[in-house]
């Protein structure tokens, strides 16, 4: 199913591609540094597809991954890794967050202990999401 999104201030307009309506949370230190707190983010297919992308910068956070932001609001557009067709979009900026369900939360292992989610979901820690992406720390 396509879905559409867009940054805060409208400069950044898209539209990804996914299989389901699931989303996923992760709890390692960049990412809650990056938004401040856990990232909720879509899985998508075939990365994004960016209606004009003057205004999307790119961080390179590792050596596998970077992150794309819009250069003029700040609004986070994207994770993605390097070298593997992987990209999450964050849940917040897609147009129609309808329907979706809390499926899994990784880097559970990394999860401070000052909140929880009450959601039933499955469990990954770092070493988990690292084998299944063949990552070697």
């Amino acid at each position: 199913m396509k879905i559409g999104g867009h940054c805060l201030c409208g400069k950044v307009e898209f539209s990804i591609s996914t299989q389901s309506k699931s989303f996923d949370s992760c709890h390692c230190s960049m990412c809650r540094r990056w938004g401040g707190g856990p990232a909720l983010a879509v899985e998508v297919e075939d990365g994004v597809t960016f209606k004009d992308d003057k205004f999307v910068n790119i961080y390179s956070s590792s050596e596998w991954a970077e992150r794309g932001f819009c250069s003029h609001c700040g609004t986070h557009l994207f994770y993605r890794l390097k070298d593997q067709q992987f990209w999450n979009v964050p849940l917040g900026v897609l147009d129609d967050q309808s329907d979706f369900e809390f499926t899994s939360q990784i880097y559970i292992d990394h999860k401070p202990r000052y909140y929880a989610f009450a959601n039933n979901t499955k469990m990954m820690t770092e070493a988990d999401v690292l084998k299944v992406f063949g990552v070697t720390s």
